[in-house]
């Protein structure tokens, strides 16, 4: 028998992988919202009220959400089938297809901007060194620039009209495709690039601090936790350079549609967990027992910035809500001998005790730590 010189339609594959990018939507959904309702409910049960960085997030959560929704919508119409499948031979069902992918990038692009700004606007309200601000300064205008205003632009200009991403026989033009690889790769690499400066910057802060092993292993596990987002921004590098050089996009694109959706629902995780170590430090400590949990005391106080700007007289305790450097920000120890201050900054208080004609005097002494 002769060799066909090429595949018959009949002999193409039809698999389908939808189910593949439905499943880890769904489940990435549920995850992430637990993690955000818990850090709201806290933050509301202290406070009662959101700062900047809550707004952040819940906000670019929910775009995240919309975005994935769409995605969702996607796989129904064709997403994770090979492109000569039956189901594009109708027109309008490769409309959608095209409207429905343009969308949830669009949202997914916007909801991860934000969780983005949350983890700066987040950082800020820890008392780091101007250098380090500057540099988180300069993160936030060069992730504004790269990864909402450079791709908005591509979304909205790269055809005229917009709509003929998705009404390709519609009269119009579109660009090549080299602005929006370029957008792809420079945005994937900004999110790797800021979530190292987020994720080791704090890891500093606490070397320089001397607080014990148990608190330091703690916040150390909790930031560490950020490289998991970077992981999946390096995949989802890897999987633009396939992307970009296949035949069958509908069904390449599963593996990047699913990397680029759990970049933003796990970027959300990471960013929920510093305002939430205290949180599930109380829980362990009713949990398992005291000897478990118990830990020594050093020498040094150390208190973590307030940021509510509540005042340092307290009526009745049990009636205050925690301040924020007792819940949400505090990603270190628990205050110990806080001295009122004016501006009650991170410090290290020492005690030392002279004897002079049989009365004890103390001194205390400040230090900045950053």
């Amino acid at each position: 028998m002769a060799a066909q010189s090429s595949p018959l339609p009949q002999d193409l594959p039809l698999d389908d992988r939808s189910d593949a990018l439905k499943i880890p939507i769904v489940v990435l959904i549920v995850f992430s919202s637990f993690f955000v309702i818990l850090r709201l409910g806290v933050s509301i049960k202290n406070r009662n009220f959101l700062l900047l960085t809550d707004h952040f997030l819940w906000t670019g959560h929910a775009l995240a959400i919309a975005g994935a929704v769409f995605c969702y919508m996607m796989a129904e119409v064709g997403g994770g089938k090979h492109i000569w499948d039956p189901v594009f031979a109708d027109p309008a069902n490769l409309e959608k297809y095209l409207r429905y992918l343009w969308l949830g990038q669009l949202l997914n692009l916007y909801g991860m901007a934000l969780v983005k700004l949350s983890i700066c606007a987040y950082i800020f309200m820890l008392n780091f060194s101007k250098k380090f601000r500057i540099l988180i300064w300069v993160s936030v205008v060069v992730h504004i620039g790269l990864n909402f205003v450079f791709p908005t632009i591509i979304l909205f200009g790269e055809c005229t009209p917009y709509s003929k991403h998705w009404k390709t026989t519609e009269p119009g033009s579109c660009w090549s495709t080299k602005p929006k690889v370029i957008s792809g790769y420079t945005g994937a690499a900004t999110n790797i690039f800021t979530d190292l400066i987020y994720t080791f910057a704090p890891l500093v802060y606490i070397a320089r601090v001397q607080l014990n092993k148990r608190t330091i292993w703690g916040v150390r596990i909790v930031f560490l936790l950020g490289l998991t987002t970077t992981t999946i921004s390096a995949l989802k590098l890897y999987e633009m350079k396939s992307l970009n050089e296949s035949p069958d996009p509908t069904w390449d694109s599963v593996n990047l549609s699913i990397y680029a959706i759990a970049e933003v629902f796990v970027g959300v995780f990471t960013a929920c967990l510093p305002p939430l170590r205290k949180f599930f430090d109380d829980i362990l400590r009713k949990i398992l027992p005291a000897g478990m949990m118990s830990s020594r005391a050093t020498g040094d106080s150390y208190a973590l910035k307030g940021f509510s700007g509540r005042s340092e007289a307290v009526k009745d305790p049990k009636a205050t809500h925690e301040s924020d450097g007792d819940s949400d920000y505090a990603i270190l120890e628990e205050n110990r001998g806080r001295r009122p201050s004016s501006n009650d900054e991170i410090m290290k208080v020492t005690r030392v005790s002279v004897t002079i004609n049989d009365k004890t005097s103390e001194r205390h002494r400040g230090d900045d730590w950053v």
